[in-house]
């Protein structure tokens, strides 16, 4: 059993002892009042009759119908059916860019937390689309395969960094490659690959590849994240503190966007180029890019849905509320004894 709204199971723990609480103080403020009012004992005649435990029914009878009524809010869940489902969309294959240049500060915070922002947005618009996620620098490797459980993609996003691969550069051939293998055998409809990254190439082969990927009807659009003018990049030490990435002759590394790589390699591979700059960026990509091509079906199984049971503690509430209202607070009813026959002034009673 579970609940279609948890939030609600937690104010019933809340409430519920302070309900009892609050009933069970109110009637003893009500009978001291009374007491003090009247006087004790002109008070203990004028409630004969009453009964004090039908009194206490009906304020645990009031008390339960706030708990069931709070379940039912709640919405408990038993039982399940499985639904044959299908979905239709598009296989997508995310290539990020974890070199260490994604760490320069011309797109801030920086260009690798700028990227994953725009992937995460990504997922928003392909909520029908098979995501897949390819993290690559001088080698590639398959960080998420072809999904639609946007969570686990998110936290794939999440997870990336420049320490993930030792190998550094940016292979873009690399990226290309593995994006193609994560396609798999299961993929038949429409294909597309999304590179993000600063475009700094250091093997040869990515526009080639990327004319073979477009015959085989697998599209490659191409974001660049960053500056032409660039940034000089830095990291930080063992102890926390910013240094500078420097080359091998000690120089500090400037890492710029290659813009004219990235538009050469999206053209090759029949798709487009976009710089990154903002959430809508990816929308354009969305709609221009992704959008237009052709759907197929990319997953069919079932689904499974719970049976919800609110009904029952509703009911439970609604049959506690009218019990109270039926249940008096007297056992019976007391006759009050009348003055009969007036002799001497004397009252005598039957």
């Amino acid at each position: 059993m579970n609940f279609a709204s948890p939030y609600f199971l937690g104010l019933t723990a809340v409430l519920a002892p302070l309900t009892f609480w609050f009933l069970w103080w109110t009637w003893r403020r009500k009978q001291q009042a009374a007491a003090r009012f009247v006087g004790t004992r002109l008070y203990q005649q004028l409630t004969i009759g009453v009964s004090e435990r039908l009194q206490i029914l009906k304020r645990v009878l009031l008390a339960l119908a706030v708990v069931a009524l709070l379940l039912a809010l709640a919405r408990p869940r038993w039982g399940y059916v499985d639904e044959e489902t299908a979905a239709s969309g598009l296989d997508v294959v995310v290539a990020f860019d974890v070199s260490r240049s994604m760490l320069a500060t011309d797109a801030l915070p920086n260009r690798l937390d700028k990227a994953k922002r725009a992937v995460l947005d990504l997922v928003d618009f392909s909520r029908a689309d098979r995501l897949g996620l390819v993290a690559f620098a001088g080698d590639a490797f398959l960080q998420a395969p072809l999904t639609l459980d946007d969570d686990a993609f998110r936290q794939s996003i999440r997870a990336l960094d420049t320490d993930i691969i030792p190998v550094q550069g940016t292979g873009l051939a690399a990226a290309l490659r593995e994006a193609k293998a994560a396609f798999g055998k299961d993929s038949t409809g429409a294909k597309a690959i999304v590179i993000i990254t600063d475009g700094e190439d250091h093997e040869q082969g990515a526009i080639d590849l990327a004319r073979e990927l477009a015959k085989e009807d697998i599209r490659v659009f191409t974001l660049g994240v960053g500056s032409a003018e660039g940034a000089v990049l830095r990291t930080t030490d063992p102890y926390g503190n910013p240094v500078f990435v420097k080359d091998e002759q000690g120089n500090a590394v400037k890492s710029r966007l290659n813009e004219s790589l990235l538009r050469d390699l999206a053209s090759a591979g029949n798709g487009f180029y976009l710089p990154l700059q903002n959430r809508q960026t990816i929308q354009n990509l969305y709609d221009q890019g992704l959008a237009p091509l052709p759907r197929s079906l990319v997953k069919a199984g079932k689904s499974r849905h719970w049976i919800e049971r609110f009904q029952w503690p509703l009911a439970l509430g609604v049959l506690a509320l009218m019990i109270e209202v039926l249940v008096p607070e007297h056992r019976r009813t007391v006759a009050r004894r009348k003055p009969d026959v007036m002799l001497s002034g004397a009252v005598v009673e039957r």
